[in-house]
């Protein structure tokens, strides 16, 4: 359209070659009116953008919830409106209220969890008037009904209990006259797509869902409709999937699904012995899953080099490599280092392990079939100029069985910078650094692929200084092994949501800053005189060991012992305790560490004093690496630890989530949906970690 067009454009012709003719002084002239008049049609866009709810600015929406008589939530941070959901679901809301599907809608609204009302006053073992009898609800429930059975203590269980007096809002009683509980599922199920699974032993059939071969349940997938134990993101049980096999594995988006030669017909069967189902000849072999192990066994016979597998996982947030969506992280990843990447990149290579051939690539057509030839292509690369920006895109989720060490390790020379991202490639346009950014859709999306390094990774950096950092970041990987930083001269690693399965150990890099975001790491060992550590968001099981390093840590869960020259610290969990060498510089800020720790100073953390010690520590869902519940918070854990986030939220690494908010803003909303007698308690339905005990007893 013509107001579209540039306003010298739209100068009659004979003024545009006069211009031209004097070197463009028109043109320069009304470059800023063509400037405030861009910012004056993005005004307009936006306020009318700000019309409605599902489009407009965060700050429009408390005017527009005021419109609605929606009362402002004071527990939300800078007093911000309830969800966009929820303000805009109002009206619908009113109109229903009073009933249970309403009430799911409102949680599920403020919230983003799934949610189950239970009227308990109906599940009460009372004499049943004879004009009214009650079928269902029996005094003593089927010892022979084992599905009914499975459900005790589950938002779905449906046997009688009798009356408990205790206040249902204040979480202790539940079966009671006009009690109603809201439970609600705080972990989320991830779709995990065309991955290799594990060979325990190949030749005896034994098979793990999971990459690294651990022990992790398979999930089912939360989807549209009224909530339902196969609608939730919650463990698979094994009788579940036997008695809804069917339902679970049709339709396009299976819980589960092998890419096995020939067909196959699957059995639930207890795994924890890996039995083998036995051979047959009248049909297609058995598969044997156990659901709850994440584990599966093949016939005698079948004994495939490599099985691709479909199936979800559960997890608490988006920490670690996983298919969710990246580019966020990415893009802060990108800028860590405090020099913008170039906008164009001077080298690039694509691998897939599954389409090495076929998969569209970059421009010069390089897409290989493991991480060692794009390693080696890169520190083999002709015309190596000081400055070079390079970029490896893995595109699957396979599993690449190599060791990138020694004569293998990736080379970053002086003032280069290398990207070794997993990323969607769906198109042969050069990837640049800047598509990661959520607005730019361009190909380069990292979300979706999670491969996985069935080894260890080096890095070492040439001598010699440069204009430019030389810099290595990594997103979106698993590595079952470590990360090391050989000696040399590398300024800057940075490694963003991806999960390392062992340590981070750098040394003899004088210049060199490390930095984690959203990473799941089992630990840190620094040595040398290093600038720095800096950890945002993410989670170290045995700690960190970074005595001659100045370490600042923001919104971290660490379970084992922190050791640093300096600590600055902020929202976090330091588990294991502190030692700093220099304890008068930095501090310790509304974070949990052990009183015994040894830090320069501590304004508002906990414990705050030894009576206090015995009663103030953080629990877990679970402390298992890769568990569904790992280091999430657990839902009985004291107030202080809950809420004792700068801002009121949780300490650690998922104070990202902003859960006491959200529960804020529910609970301030129930009695506006529920019936005149009646009250409300809000549960979380946290199954415990059906791996844990199994997992201990291996250990």
């Amino acid at each position: 359209m013509s107001e579209d067009r540039p306003v010298y454009d739209l100068l009659p012709a004979v003024h545009r070659n006069r211009d031209a003719e004097l070197g463009h002084p028109l043109r320069a002239l009304l470059e800023p009116v063509e400037e405030e008049l861009r910012r004056l049609r993005e005004d307009i866009d936006g306020l009318y953008d700000n019309w409605f709810v599902e489009t407009c600015a965060e700050w429009v929406l408390p005017y527009l919830g005021d419109l609605l008589g929606v009362e402002p939530v004071a527990a939300s941070p800078d007093g911000a409106a309830p969800r966009r959901a929820f303000i805009a679901n109002t009206l619908r809301h009113r109109r229903r209220k009073g009933t249970p599907a309403t009430l799911e809608q409102v949680a599920q609204d403020i919230t983003g969890l799934p949610a189950k009302v239970v009227e308990y006053f109906q599940l009460l073992g009372t004499t049943q008037h004879v004009n009214h009898p009650r079928l269902g609800n029996v005094r003593t429930p089927d010892l022979r009904d084992t599905g009914r059975l499975q459900l005790l203590g589950t938002p779905f269980d449906q046997v009688g209990r009798t009356a408990d007096v205790r206040h249902v809002d204040r979480g202790r009683g539940r079966y009671n006259l006009g009690a109603v509980g809201l439970h609600l599922w705080r972990l989320s199920s991830h779709p995990y797509t065309d991955v290799d699974a594990r060979a325990v032993d190949a030749a005896a059939g034994r098979w793990t869902f999971d990459p690294a071969g651990r022990d992790l349940p398979l999930f089912t997938r939360r989807r549209s409709g009224p909530t339902s134990e196969t609608e939730i993101p919650a463990p698979l049980h094994r009788l579940t999937l036997h008695q809804h096999m069917e339902q679970l594995l049709s339709g396009p988006d299976p819980v589960f699904r092998f890419n096995l030669p020939e067909a196959h017909r699957l059995i639930a069967a207890d795994l924890s012995e890996w039995t083998r189902p036995p051979a047959t000849t009248d049909g297609p072999p058995w598969v044997a899953v156990d659901p709850l192990l994440g584990r599966f066994t093949l016939p005698p016979g079948t004994e495939p080099d490599r099985v691709r597998v479909d199936f979800n996982q559960g997890s608490p947030g988006d920490i670690g490599a996983g298919p969710h969506d990246r580019r966020a992280t990415l893009a802060t990843a990108l800028a860590a280092a405090g020099t913008p990447w170039p906008d164009t990149v001077d080298w690039q290579i694509g691998v897939s392990r599954n389409h090495a051939q076929d998969q569209p690539g970059p421009s010069d057509g390089r897409v290989v079939a493991t991480l060692g030839e794009a390693v080696q292509a890169w520190n083999t690369r002709p015309n190596q100029a000081p400055g070079q920006t390079g970029v490896i895109v893995v595109t699957d989720s396979a599993t690449y069985r190599e060791n990138l060490t020694g004569k293998r390790a990736i080379k970053i020379p002086p003032g280069s910078r290398l990207l070794l991202v997993a990323a969607h490639w769906p198109s042969g346009r050069t990837p640049q650094p800047s598509d990661a950014s959520p607005s730019a859709p361009g190909p380069f999306a990292a979300a979706g692929p999670r491969p996985h390094l069935a080894g260890s990774l080096e890095v070492v950096a040439s001598g010699g200084r440069a204009a430019r950092p030389g810099e290595l970041i990594l997103d979106g990987l698993s590595v079952e092994g470590g990360l090391t930083v050989r000696p040399g001269d590398l300024d800057s690693l940075v490694v963003a949501d991806c999960t390392l399965t062992g340590q981070l150990r750098a040394t003899g890099n004088p210049r060199l800053t490390v930095r984690l975001l959203r990473t799941v790491c089992a630990g840190l060992r620094l040595g040398g005189t290093l600038p720095g550590l800096r950890l945002s968001d993410s989670i170290l099981r045995e700690g960190v060991d970074a005595a001659p390093t100045n370490v600042e840590i923001e919104a971290c869960t660490i379970l084992g012992k922190t050791r640093a020259r300096t600590l600055t610290a902020n929202n976090s969990i330091l588990h294991g305790g502190v030692t700093v060498s220099e304890s008068g510089q930095g501090y310790l800020r509304y974070s949990y560490a052990p009183l015994e720790s040894n830090v320069s100073r501590r304004y508002r953390c906990h414990p705050a004093d030894p009576a206090a010690a015995a009663r103030v520590a953080p629990s877990f869902t679970s402390v298992q690496q890769g568990a569904p519940g790992f280091c999430r918070l657990a839902a009985d854990g004291p107030s202080e630890i809950a809420t004792g986030a700068e801002d009121g939220g949780e300490l650690g690494a998922f104070h990202f989530l902003h859960q006491p908010w959200s529960m804020a803003d529910l609970t301030a909303q129930l009695d506006h949906y529920l019936r005149f007698g009646l009250e409300a308690g809000v549960f979380f339905a946290d199954p415990t970690d059906p791996t844990d005990a199994f997992l201990e007893g291996q250990q």
